[in-house]
């Protein structure tokens, strides 16, 4: 298993709150800074990058100081023991693929936070994402997503019932742009909040529209429907090779279809 962490330090609450909290290298600990303002004054914006990991450190825990704070720039985080959720964190400058956006995704679905995102993508149209009704709005289309684009910005705001759909419903089905997005984002390896080892089946169809899937991952979709698999056994049972199927586990898993089941 992969070793590295994400060091402990200050980070934007995963709740979405006008807050920092404090990541001991675990877990997310109860300790949060005084600087806050009004949650309806401050928009939660993230911005993601790919940086070097840092050797793992042990620091004790600092006290944040009133006024604003400055948020130490965040790598990438690995899955840490347990569903806990994810640092989303920050960091200046370009950025670098969609591991960021897909990471505040799970992180927001885990913490049940009803939230709306509004993702900036370079040299491409704004993107909103409404979590409350799985649904996104974009003027590019699915059959020109951008899988490896200059920068992602993510700024997150904290719906209620009572919050207007940022586009008109029903939009397009989330699953497509999630289906995109965890073949971007994770290419090369299991995505953070998966463990290896875990095994899957398929909790629901996806609903796939705007572009044409290939037929292979579609295949191995169909043989979860049906089964138990481990990436290992999916691969080996459909004749593909790992790489492929392991990125179909963190599509399927970032769009939610895909259960995880007890062995």
């Amino acid at each position: 298993m992969d070793e590295r962490q994400t060091p402990a330090g200050w980070y934007p609450d995963p709740l979405g709150l006008p807050q920092l909290r404090w990541w001991d290298g675990q877990g997310w600990a109860e300790h949060t800074s005084e600087a806050r303002r009004p949650l309806r004054e401050q928009q939660a914006r993230t911005v993601f990058a790919e940086p070097e990991m840092p050797q793992a450190a042990e620091p004790e825990v600092p006290q944040a100081e009133a006024g604003e704070p400055v948020v130490p720039p965040t790598p990438k985080p690995t899955a840490p023991a347990g569903p806990a959720a994810l640092p989303a964190g920050s960091a200046d400058g370009s950025v670098q693929g969609w591991s960021g956006a897909a990471l505040t995704i799970v992180s927001m679905r885990q913490a049940g936070v009803p939230t709306i995102l509004d993702v900036e993508v370079a040299g491409h149209p704004s993107l909103v994402i409404d979590l409350r009704h799985n649904a996104f709005s974009w003027q590019l289309g699915l059959d020109r997503f951008p899988t490896e684009p200059a920068s992602v910005a993510v700024s997150v705001r904290i719906a209620d019932a009572s919050t207007p759909a940022p586009f008109e419903l029903p939009g397009d089905s989330l699953d497509g742009l999630l289906w995109k997005m965890g073949f971007a984002g994770f290419a090369d390896e299991l995505a953070p909040w998966l463990q290896p080892g875990q095994a899957y089946r398929l909790a629901r169809w996806p609903q796939l529209s705007g572009f044409e899937p290939e037929t292979d991952p579609l295949r191995q979709a169909a043989m979860l429907s049906n089964g138990i698999f481990t990436i290992e056994q999916l691969a080996n049972f459909t004749g593909r090779s790992v790489e492929p199927t392991r990125t179909l586990i963190n599509a399927l898993s970032l769009m939610g279809a895909l259960e995880v089941v007890a062995r």
